[in-house]
């Protein structure tokens, strides 16, 4: 190895050669070969690196810029040199003779002479340390980058879904002030009213992805006022709310899907009928039911069957994946519907 005078400089070389070989791994063989299969091509240049590092600078320190100082004339040969003095209390000197074949100076003794295993073990934990460490920042970009294009899809399902739902919800409203008109009841205006600030909500809350849990209820209770007022006097409309709204947050047009549903296929102007909804929460968790009767000569199944509860099936599984349960149920007398969300 180099002499005392150059370790030094031996040491400066190879750390900044490992240095140089650490960013150009990472920015460079990482990017340009490893992430695009370039394996062979990625593997060539590691291994060149390597032979540079263990063999080529401590070969270049130990041959060239230290070499073995030249013979000159003031020098004395061993062989003119006088022999110590003879003491007989000395023992016996035995001869050093060079051991059979010759010196150790084979390939063993080359690897051991330049220091190859440490210098391989250092190569290997940059080796290692780079790829791995650019090797986990490209996976967690990538990762980063699929959750965004996830999440631009689902806001894009959402809108598509909510535009479907204005002119559903409108196409029934519309058909409510119909019937009062065509009745001449004196309801008509005050479903227009209804109507109106029904919209209202609709085209500018609708477009948050969350709402307060209060003002949700309140246009629930808009829309169950705008539908109730062409129900007949068999109707029973029963409403309640349990637990604190404030401080709770919820997907814009939550409810108004299952009670929209329960006005539609639920109330008879000449049979008895009725429409019962509660609206809970408790520790952080929401719970809405809405039980409505079933009128003779309705298919019962169609209520699972209709644009609004296919579409806020689809919404809620994309606002609340694995955050919510969803339970419809119907018998002979019955629909029932039971949403809970975990609003934690």
């Amino acid at each position: 190895m180099p002499g005392p005078n150059l370790f030094p400089w031996f040491f400066a070389v190879s750390y900044l050669f490992l240095a140089a070989y650490f960013y150009f791994n990472v920015h460079v063989l990482v990017l340009s070969f490893l992430s695009k299969k370039k394996i062979l091509l990625f593997l060539l240049i590691t291994i060149v690196a390597y032979f540079i590092y263990c063999f080529v600078i401590p070969w270049l320190f130990r041959h060239i810029f230290m070499p073995e100082p030249p013979f000159h004339p003031g020098m004395m040969p061993e062989v003119f040199k006088s022999p110590p003095p003879f003491k007989p209390d000395m023992m016996p000197q035995h001869p050093n003779f060079p051991p059979p074949g010759g010196s150790r100076t084979g390939f063993s003794e080359v690897v051991r002479q330049l220091g190859v295993y440490s210098r391989s073990s250092q190569f290997l934990v940059v080796f290692i340390a780079g790829t791995g460490l650019k090797a986990l920042s490209q996976w967690y970009d990538e990762r980063q980058r699929l959750q965004e294009l996830e999440k631009s899809m689902i806001q894009a399902e959402l809108s598509f879904l909510k535009s479907q739902i204005h002119p559903h919800f409108l196409f029934n409203s519309l058909n409510s002030i119909y019937y009062l008109a065509l009745s001449k009841d004196d309801k008509a205006p005050e479903a227009i009213m209804s109507l109106s600030d029904f919209l209202r909500f609709v085209t500018t809350e609708s477009n948050n992805s969350r709402i307060p849990l209060e003002k949700e209820v309140k246009m629930l209770q808009e829309f169950i006022h705008l539908q109730s007022l062409r129900a007949s006097e068999k109707f029973e409309l029963q409403f309640q709310i349990v637990g604190d709204l404030r401080n709770c947050s919820i997907m814009p047009l939550t409810f108004i899907p299952f009670v929209e549903n329960a006005f539609k296929y639920g109330i008879s102007a000449n049979t008895d009928c009725f429409i019962h909804i509660e609206v809970k929460v408790n520790n952080g968790s929401l719970e809405f039911t809405c039980d409505n009767s079933i009128v003779t000569g309705i298919n019962h199944y169609k209520h699972s069957e209709g644009v609004g509860l296919e579409n806020i099936r689809k919404r809620l599984e994309l606002t609340y994946p694995e955050h919510h349960s969803l339970v419809i149920d119907a018998d002979s007398l019955a629909f029932r519907v039971n949403l809970i969300i975990d609003l934690a």
